[in-house]
């Protein structure tokens, strides 16, 4: 009896089962449990739960950008950033999927958020290293830094609380243009983080987000992505 109920491929779905668990009562906000079944993140919890026990990085909602000096050179040259993001923007290169081809954030996109890659896991697209030379530059020189994008939410604009299944790597915002309010924010697991000006902030991933917008603002940001060591 015993041998059969440790069976390998029974073990096998014995820890999937018990990282799903702990991965759906981990933070503050949480799928509906029909939802949580056929989630991502369900089939990526084993791995995750890894992440969270090996990791240096703090296992909470949002870090301080303190602890990543190598990303210091963003907000010391903001404006340059800004700069870049604003031309693309008013060229209408900031914007959203044509063809609906962009799956991981099609939801996104019911909500006016819009984006413009610069570097997605492997090297910097044409398109960036073209039209925003001194920001390829400037995430060039940070080695952590695996994805980047302008990111962008039109006045009003809000994204429903969602769940990244990856819990290998940070998010780190960077505000470019923002109403710098305090209604202008991103909710991490009911954490909040207003959007301002070259405030920078860092928060783990996966993450239950609910960015929101005031009515009468948009807001600019540069998302970068790096590693969890």
């Amino acid at each position: 009896m015993l041998k059969l109920l440790f069976a390998p491929q029974l073990v096998i779905l014995y820890v999937l089962a018990a990282s799903t668990i702990y991965v759906h009562f981990r933070g503050k906000q949480r799928l509906r449990f029909a939802r949580q079944l056929g989630d991502h993140s369900t089939y990526l919890a084993p791995y995750n739960v890894l992440m969270y026990a090996g990791s240096a990085v703090p296992n909470k909602p949002v870090i301080a950008v303190d602890q990543f000096p190598e990303l210091r050179a963003l907000s010391e040259n903001w404006e340059t950033i800004r700069d870049e993001a604003v031309r693309l923007f008013d060229e209408g290169f900031i914007r959203a999927a044509a063809k609906n081809n962009d799956w991981g954030f099609y939801s996104f996109f019911k909500s006016g958020w819009k984006r413009f890659y610069l570097k997605w896991y492997d090297d910097f697209l044409p398109s960036a290293r073209a039209l925003c030379p001194k920001t390829v530059e400037l995430l060039n020189s940070i080695p952590s830094v695996h994805g980047a994008m302008f990111a962008m939410l039109p006045p009003g604009g809000k994204l429903g609380a969602h769940r990244d299944p990856f819990a290998g790597s940070l998010r780190y915002h960077l505000g470019l243009v923002t109403p710098n309010s305090t209604k202008c924010r991103i909710l991490v697991d009911g954490v909040e983080c207003v959007w301002r000006d070259v405030r920078p902030s860092c928060s783990t991933r996966p993450s239950s987000t609910a960015p929101r917008m005031p009515p009468t603002s948009t807001a600019s940001s540069c998302s970068a992505t790096s590693s969890v060591r």
